[in-house]
């Protein structure tokens, strides 16, 4: 059939309108939580780049639910989150009509990459699965192991097999948040603090995982390490090779 049809479903989301080029790539925070004078100061907004999409197997804590003490697979959204350089400072002050910002202070030798200025989508409640350290040495050692969990002690790192498509490896302190986000790979987050304290009993929920998923993402992937792989598959010919050579 050459015509087109005249009833469809809408294609794309409506929330990502209008489709133009964004004016900054960081996203705004527009409201933060109220802040609490008698709590030690602390960044309540910081950002990272995501990285790509893995799955999880975990164990659900959930009373009175048929999936309660059942294992379950959930897709997840790994977030890098090197470390964040302070550029400025705002002092406020409390006036009758709420905080004033009262001084400002920049920094006086500021990179051009943070001179430099994507789509003001929001989406909230969006819950933490795991906190993971970076690649760090330990007594002389580059400690990888940052994706074993109590029950898969293998040692493996968050890096999937052959890396993240399109992002490369995740070296840096990681954030592994529940479900997708929006923005393509290497794009720029900004992840804030909840403004209300989370009271309800799936979003207290005590997170137990049991398996991280490092398959190759370029296709069907197979092995979880590059050594389980050397494994099953043997030797390569170029490995095979050079060790007649040294031989």
């Amino acid at each position: 059939q050459s015509h087109r049809k005249f009833s469809a479903p809408r294609h794309g989301s409506l929330g990502f309108l209008p489709r133009k080029r964004s004016r900054r790539h960081r996203g705004k925070v527009k409201s933060f939580p109220k802040d609490d004078p008698s709590k030690p100061v602390h960044l309540t907004a910081f950002l990272g780049y995501k990285a790509g999409m893995t799955h999880i197997v975990r164990e659900v804590d959930r009373p009175g639910s048929k999936v309660n003490k059942k294992e379950v697979v959930e897709a997840v959204t790994i977030v890098e989150t090197p470390p964040m350089v302070v550029v400025g400072v705002v002092g406020y002050v409390e006036t009758p009509r709420g905080l004033r910002s009262f001084k400002t202070i920049f920094a006086e030798h500021i990179s051009d990459e943070c001179k430099r200025r994507y789509h003001h989508r929001t989406e909230i409640n969006k819950k933490i699965y795991k906190i993971g350290q970076g690649y760090h040495t330990k007594d002389g050692k580059l400690v990888k192991n940052n994706a074993a969990t109590e029950y898969d002690l293998s040692n493996k790192s968050i890096t999937p097999l052959g890396g993240f498509v399109h992002y490369g490896e995740v070296t840096n302190d990681f954030v592994m948040l529940k479900g997708c986000t929006i923005g393509v790979k290497k794009r720029v987050l900004t992840l804030r603090k909840s403004l209300l304290v989370q009271s309800s009993r799936r979003a207290t929920e005590k997170i137990d995982l049991k398996f991280i998923d490092t398959t190759s993402k370029f296709g069907h992937g197979r092995f979880q390490t590059v050594e389980e792989k050397k494994a099953f598959m043997g030797p390569l010919k170029k490995d095979r090779i050079a060790k007649e050579e040294t031989a």
